[in-house]
C-alpha cells in the first residue's frame, strides 16, 4: 500500500512515501526526523502530508507543542525532504555548522 500522494520537493514531484519530515532549531540544528508514511497492521501507521501534521506528531500535546515553540521549533522550521537526499547528504550529521564546529574543538 502506498499513499498515492504526490509532493513537490526542490522542484521535483516525490511520492511522499519517499518523503520524511525534519524539525530544525533556529540556529539549524536538526531537533527531530519521521518518515511521512508508514504503513502498519491494523492501521497503526500515518501519514504526515503537512508541515503542520508532522509539528504536531512529533510535538504530542498542547504542551510539548508550546514547548516547542517557545524554543524557536515551529511548523516554519519544520522541512519536507526526501529519504534519499536525508541518506546521502545527512545521516547522523544533524548539528548546524555553528554547533558542529564547537563539538569538533
Amino acid at each position: 500500500m502506498t499513499s498515492g500522494l504526490t509532493v513537490t520537493v526542490d522542484g521535483q514531484p516525490v511520492p511522499l512515501d519517499e518523503c520524511g519530515w525534519l524539525q530544525r532549531r533556529p540556529c539549524g540544528c536538526i531537533v527531530s526526523a519521521v518518515v511521512a508514511v508508514v504503513e502498519a497492521a491494523e492501521e497503526t501507521g500515518w501519514v504526515i502530508a503537512t508541515a503542520r501534521q508532522a509539528h504536531e506528531h512529533l510535538n504530542r500535546g498542547k504542551r510539548e507543542q508550546a514547548a516547542a515553540e517557545r524554543a524557536g521549533i515551529t511548523v516554519d522550521t519544520t522541512e519536507l525532504i526526501t529519504m534519499t537526499h536525508y541518506r546521502t547528504n545527512i545521516g547522523a550529521k544533524w548539528e548546524c555548522e555553528q554547533h558542529a564546529k564547537a563539538a569538533q574543538r
